[in-house]
């Protein structure tokens, strides 16, 4: 039976995919709070934690930063 070839540039290629999701910051929803047809979340992003609304949440998801959205940290209770 012949060897199969290993193809290290597409192993290479998954590594780097592999590493570059893990960098990502992680979103954790902590709560969600209903007031007036508004929803707001708290987010936990690399240890602080955050209020969005939808529109904010969908672009934290997406890999944008709190910066880059300019959000502020919540004030802790």
């Amino acid at each position: 039976m012949p060897k199969q070839r290993f193809d290290t540039g597409r192993h290479l290629a998954s590594r780097h995919a592999v590493k570059r999701a893990l960098d990502r910051h992680r979103v954790v929803i902590v709560d969600k709070k209903f007031s007036g047809g508004q929803v707001t979340t708290r987010v936990l992003v690399d240890g602080e934690y955050y209020d969005v609304d939808n529109r904010q949440l969908d672009l934290l998801e997406m890999g944008r930063t709190p910066e880059q959205i300019f959000l502020e940290p919540a004030v802790k209770h």
